[in-house]
């Protein structure tokens, strides 16, 4: 890789004369900046902004990079607050914050913000493929990875109690008297969908119900009207059904109303995270809250202490969940 003095030699100046002209600096002749700039770019040199820090060592940026799947970011309920959490804790250490996007299913390159070393850690939200992680795994850069794909122990971690805030759901939905209970969610093999799904199959198995595969609908993150529809085309369709985010439960009454059907008295139906719009619907989503922006904070927090080497091997951190009861779910007479 071409370095600062290499340039200085190919264009017959300084290397002091060089960072001016890199940094558009005004006391340099123009022929001399084009000169240095056309070497630049023909040997594809980047500047390394850490260099420009070296009398702190540090940039005072993180990085945070979002696959925003199918939603923009802007219109993500859920990782949308888990930015809030961010934004707002690492204002109070007066870092900023330099956000880069992925589009879903990517395979793209490290961004430029790590390759120039803009940033002195990073926050991996959402879903990642495995080959980009293992890339920036290589690259030996403080990294924390929020509510990922899959576990690892490459990086500390913050995710969601999942399992036992599924648990609960459906236990929720036991204790009103129900006992076909249907289950809808993205795809499985996404680490969240597929831990609330071990929560229901423990909480059937805990009341000592039959796990009926009919009454499993999976895939894709905004299915709920095909899901809930095709749960209730059955021939003994489900009494309630738990929806393992609450954008799919809230599809999902639209399906309900189109079979002439009324929540809680014909169905009753749960979600998870408590997003904003579960509260305005009618009637108002039973769920789990997920503390979205805790998370957020959490991450910048165990980030500062792989920074500052108080954490030397990853650590995985669970934030609990909590159920939360609106009236979206009503008692059961016949199960």
């Amino acid at each position: 890789m071409i370095t600062l003095k290499d340039i200085a030699l190919a264009a017959h100046c300084s290397a002091a004369t060089v960072s001016k002209a890199l940094n558009g600096r005004p006391d340099v002749a123009e022929a001399t900046r084009q000169r240095i700039l056309t070497i630049a770019r023909e040997h594809n040199f980047h500047p390394n902004a850490l260099g420009k820090a070296l009398k702190k060592k540090i940039t005072e940026n993180i990085g945070v990079i979002f696959c925003r799947e199918q939603l923009p970011l802007s219109l993500n309920p859920f990782y949308s607050r888990v930015l809030e959490g961010i934004e707002a804790e690492l204002a109070v250490s007066n870092y900023s914050l330099v956000l880069h996007l992925l589009p879903e299913g990517h395979t793209a390159a490290i961004p430029k913000m790590i390759r120039e070393h803009q940033v002195d850690g990073l926050i991996l939200i959402g879903v990642l493929q495995q080959q980009f992680i293992d890339q920036l795994a290589s690259l030996a850069i403080p990294t924390v990875l929020v509510d990922p794909k899959i576990t690892g122990n490459t990086f500390s971690q913050v995710l969601i109690d999942n399992e036992h805030g599924a648990f609960q759901a459906v236990q929720f939905l036991i204790d009103h008297g129900h006992q076909r209970i249907g289950f809808i969610s993205g795809d499985l093999d996404r680490l969240s969908f597929r831990q609330r799904f071990d929560g229901y199959c423990k909480a059937l198995e805990f009341a000592r119900f039959p796990f009926r595969n009919e009454l499993v609908c999976t895939g894709g993150l905004e299915k709920g009207y095909d899901h809930v529809s095709a749960l209730l085309d059955q021939p003994e369709p489900p009494t309630a059904i738990f929806a393992a985010n609450d954008i799919n439960a809230i599809y999902g009454y639209k399906a309900i109303s189109d079979h002439d059907l009324r929540v809680p008295e014909d169905l009753s139906i749960i979600g998870f995270d408590d997003i904003e719009l579960g509260k305005m619907i009618s009637p108002p989503l039973s769920t789990v809250r997920v503390y979205k922006e805790q998370m957020g904070s959490i991450a910048v927090r165990t980030l500062f202490k792989v920074l500052n080497h108080e954490i030397t091997e990853p650590v995985t951190t669970l934030v609990p969940t909590r159920l939360i009861e609106r009236e979206s779910v009503a008692i059961c007479i016949t199960a």
